[in-house]
């Protein structure tokens, strides 16, 4: 008996618009198939034309087609495999259970499905086919049985392939072709731009296939036979094989241009730039996170796994990198693959089904956040728990406010983004902090270093000339103790040891700007005062300083700039503090209240 379509000529617009994200997700029911089959080769096969517009030529994607060296599909299965609804899986593992990724990603992309399998022999290979024209026109609602024929002539070269580097492999003997012709949806018309964005996209879904059970997924042009395998591409960095690597040598990235590259596509370049997070040293590499759901209504426990990773301290500390530019400014840190990376990876089964910020942090554009990884992963049998939808394109994990979080204080089982939530929001925040620490060292001075300030002699130079020097009151602390805050403050911008001339020299700075770490509630400015010298502090993770006052800080000439608007802010509210008690403080609150609200201001229109 024919296996029936459901509803075939009625169901084309729904199935067309089944909330895949793009063509290359489609792409990946495909390819999560061929891994489900055990293949260990894939081959993704474009076919690109030229159609003649006025005087020029523009070429664009007519057809997909997508060959494994799979176990391949016996009668019952290929007879069934393209009916919506109907699973081979008898068990929950594995990627593809649903029972709707093959006839749903197709139709999705294009009108005509026609799939090939073979078994014990390329000459046992039978095909069977889905054409919606057919089916809207005829009324249709069966699928054909599977006959026996031969896969189309164009991609029997793939067969037996051999590669310009010596690489051979055989699809004879069992295996799958699925062809994709009629297309309807193609993100995008040119075969480059297409392996472009599936190298990224398809290399961050299967990176551990690739790396860790080496499945070998490639593009391949039809009429060009050009052939590109697919390198990890793994936000968390920590992937040797990958697509963005570092040499080890600090030099040759220097003498590169700071550059990342693929792996081994110049002789240094095999390093990750990431490696795992341990919060202590004798903490596990992998969280196991113990969770609670509901499932058909009984209550459930599972493990879900959580990875953190964090940049290497030699390619993001001012120390090694011998450049003043910060490392989001460098190439390597400004690619456009490390900011498409920004975010948290939830990977089901070894595969990443979505990525996003999913309310752990805030989305705005926040430089550091490039810095760290996040992967949470979870095997098939916590589907109903996270929520999963069928086509694997989407999580269930909508963030809560603290108001929502309240109403399930007291509930044993807790909403799965809560749960997640108190092992991944402090882990992020001492993240970030760890990564400033590390870029915000300096290097270590020692008593022959000069400790004077630029802005303080421009201060103290003006002052003079205009008769106005600003005396801050003298308090009681003896000569010892002055010296004790001096050494203090010192220290705090990195020198070792303090001789009697740098103490003297900090006396005479009159003013002295720096800047620290704080958290980033913090507030953006604070003062304080070392044997009556003025020591204005920028806090560096607050939202202004990441969002204007990076971008030209490290520029001498602008620092100086800023320093000398800041100075005469802070010297103008001092003198005013002489006539009114607490100006100071009151007047610094009022600007840092100001500066949060206007940051806040411009996030809201910008986002």
């Amino acid at each position: 008996m024919k296996s029936k379509i459901m509803h075939a000529a009625s169901s084309i617009d729904a199935l067309k618009s089944s909330g895949y994200k793009s063509t290359y997700n489609a792409i990946a029911e495909i390819v999560d198939n061929s891994i489900d089959a055990n293949a260990k080769n894939i081959f993704i096969i474009g076919e690109q034309t030229a159609s003649i517009t006025g005087d020029a030529k523009e070429k664009s994607i007519v057809s997909f087609a997508f060959l494994d060296d799979g176990e391949g599909m016996n009668y019952e299965t290929l007879n069934s495999c393209l009916s919506i609804g109907v699973s081979n899986k008898k068990h929950k593992k594995g990627m593809g259970r649903f029972g709707v990724g093959l006839p749903q990603a197709s139709t999705f992309v294009c009108n005509r499905v026609e799939v090939y399998s073979w078994q014990n022999g390329i000459d046992n290979c039978q095909m069977t086919y889905l054409d919606w024209d057919e089916i809207v026109n005829d009324d249709l609602n069966d699928v054909e049985y599977p006959q026996k024929k031969s896969i189309p002539e164009q991609y029997k070269v793939y067969l037996n392939w051999r590669t310009s580097d010596g690489k051979q492999y055989d699809f004879k003997q069992n295996g799958t072709l699925v062809v994709w012709t009629k297309c309807t949806r193609v993100d995008h018309r040119k075969w480059n731009t297409c392996v472009k964005y599936m190298s990224e996209d398809l290399g961050r879904k299967y990176r551990y296939y690739i790396d860790n059970d080496g499945v070998n997924i490639a593009m391949c042009e039809l009429t060009s036979k050009d052939y590109v395998e697919l390198l990890p591409n793994d936000p968390l960095y920590l992937i040797s094989h990958s697509q963005d690597c570092l040499p080890n040598d600090l030099a040759v990235m220097k003498q590169d241009g700071y550059i990342s590259l693929p792996y081994k596509k110049k002789k240094d370049y095999t390093e990750n730039m990431f490696e795992e997070y341990l919060p202590t040293d004798d903490s596990p590499s992998v969280v196991n996170k113990k969770i609670l759901y509901f499932d058909k209504g009984e209550k459930r426990e599972g493990i879900v796994q959580i990875k953190y990773s964090v940049v290497k301290k030699k390619y993001y500390s001012r120390l090694t990198l011998n450049t003043d530019k910060k490392p989001g400014s460098l190439p390597y840190g400004s690619s456009q693959r490390i900011k498409n990376n920004v975010g948290i990876s939830i990977v089901r089964e070894g595969r990443e089904i979505e990525f996003g910020s999913f309310g752990f942090y805030d989305q705005y554009n926040v430089p550091e956040y490039r810095w760290w990884g996040i992967e949470i992963n979870f095997g098939s049998e916590l589907d109903a728990a996270f929520g999963v939808s069928n086509n694997k394109q989407f999580v269930d994990l909508k963030p809560l406010s603290k108001q929502d979080m309240e109403e399930y204080t007291h509930d044993e089982v807790k909403p799965i983004w809560m749960q997640l939530a108190e092992e991944i929001k402090p882990t992020i925040l001492a993240m970030t902090e760890r990564n400033s620490k590390i870029r915000d060292e300096v290097p270590e001075k020692d008593a022959n270093s000069d400790v004077s300030s630029t802005i303080g002699d421009i201060v103290n130079s003006a002052e003079k000339r205009s008769g106005e020097v600003l005396e801050i009151p003298e308090d009681n602390k003896d000569e010892e103790q002055k010296k004790m805050e001096v050494k203090e403050a010192l220290e705090n911008e990195g020198f070792k040891e303090c001789s009697p001339d740098q103490i003297k020299e900090f006396q005479a700075s009159n003013v002295r700007v720096i800047t620290h770490s704080g958290n980033r509630n913090d507030n953006f400015i604070t003062y304080s005062y070392a044997a009556s010298v003025l020591i204005i502090n920028l806090n560096k993770n607050h939202p202004f300083y990441e969002l204007f006052v990076s971008q030209f800080y490290d520029k001498e000439e602008q620092k100086i700039a800023f320093q000398i608007l800041l100075s005469a802010l802070m010297k103008s509210i001092k003198e005013l503090d002489l006539q009114y008690p607490d100006a100071m403080d009151l007047l610094t609150r009022k600007i840092n209240n100001k500066i949060f609200d206007y940051v806040l201001d411009y996030k809201n229109k910008n986002n």
